[in-house]
């Protein structure tokens, strides 16, 4: 009977013209691959890309047709779920002519259509696939480092080189950092030169800092390396001068005219020759003279000069 829904629906779906037919396989296809692509996401997620795709594909169509396409396009989903996966199927001919890689280049054509998100979730899926690889940022150093190396930022850094050279550095400035602290600990013992308290292990302390441990900052590790720099060059600074530091001191106490000067101010006495005074009182500095006595001279030296030298440099770095 013409009142009956078989014949509504029989009448609706002759009246649909090729164009809205066509429109809709296209657009069924579409939507299956969404479908598809996203089968993991939330039913919620997927059903909002489904519905952003069908008012993306009818904009273009007039208002006043819109029913029209639409009844061509539930012909493809004929089931109480017109968008669910489990009554989504391509059209048979759609998918004997189309290939994966004509599939795959609609895809890329595609892409600027996608949301946001949609791109981040299918980018997901294709690297969890193995299709491609994040790229890497690679390293980047200063400007200023740059120009100290004679390197151009047009120049990509060989990051395999960059971790070796990384690795014999550390081994060079943790084999220092402990044999200079431990030379310093013996010939100064009561200095007030001293280690930054946590910095006595330099190679866990720097793990520590490159894995981002917030309670290693940048601070922390400068002022370990800049302490340790300051000592090393405090002690071989200390090298040359220690042998004029020596004399100086030796001569103030053992130099002629020093002691003269000393026997002249203390009178005539028993004895008037003052050759044989100075020579008596030699003797007695003398006694004191000794290996032990001349090593100790020089580490003081040493010593005195080194904490001189980095209290100075400690004063202009404030």
């Amino acid at each position: 009977m013409p009142g009956t829904p078989e014949k509504s629906e029989s009448f609706v779906a002759m009246q649909i013209v090729p164009e809205a037919r066509l429109w809709a396989e296209r657009a069924a296809a579409r939507l299956w691959m969404l479908q598809v692509s996203f089968a993991d996401d939330p039913a919620s997620t997927r059903h909002e890309y489904l519905v952003e795709e069908i008012e993306r594909s009818i904009k273009d169509v007039a208002e006043s047709r819109h029913s029209e396409y639409l009844s061509a396009l539930m012909e493809r989903f004929p089931g109480p779920e017109r968008i669910d996966a489990s009554y989504i199927t391509p059209p048979e001919a759609e998918t004997v002519q189309r290939g994966p890689q004509e599939v795959a280049d609609e895809l890329v054509a595609r892409l600027p259509e996608f949301s946001n998100e949609a791109k981040a979730a299918l980018g997901r899926k294709l690297q969890a696939l193995g299709l491609f690889v994040a790229p890497s940022r690679g390293i980047e150093l200063p400007l200023e480092l740059l120009g100290k190396l004679g390197m151009t930022p047009q120049e990509a850094l060989d990051e395999e080189r960059l971790i070796k050279l990384f690795t014999a550095l550390l081994e060079i400035v943790v084999t220092l950092d402990h044999l200079i602290w431990n030379v310093w600990k013996n010939v100064a013992p009561r200095s007030s030169i001293r280690r930054e308290e946590g910095s006595d292990n330099p190679r866990r302390t720097i793990g520590r800092y490159l894995a981002g441990d917030r309670e290693v900052n940048n601070r922390q590790i400068t002022q370990m390396l800049e302490k340790t720099r300051q000592l090393t060059g405090g002690l071989l600074s200390a090298i040359g001068p220690a042998g004029e530091i020596f004399a100086r001191k030796h001569l103030e106490r053992f130099a002629p005219e020093k002691i003269r000067a000393g026997v002249e101010l203390k009178g005539p006495g028993f004895i008037p020759n003052v050759e044989v005074k100075c020579w008596r009182r030699y003797v007695e500095l003398a006694a004191d003279l000794s290996g032990h006595a001349v090593e100790t001279q020089i580490v003081d030296g040493i010593v005195a000069y080194t904490e001189e030298l980095i209290s100075k440099s400690e004063m202009r770095a404030r």
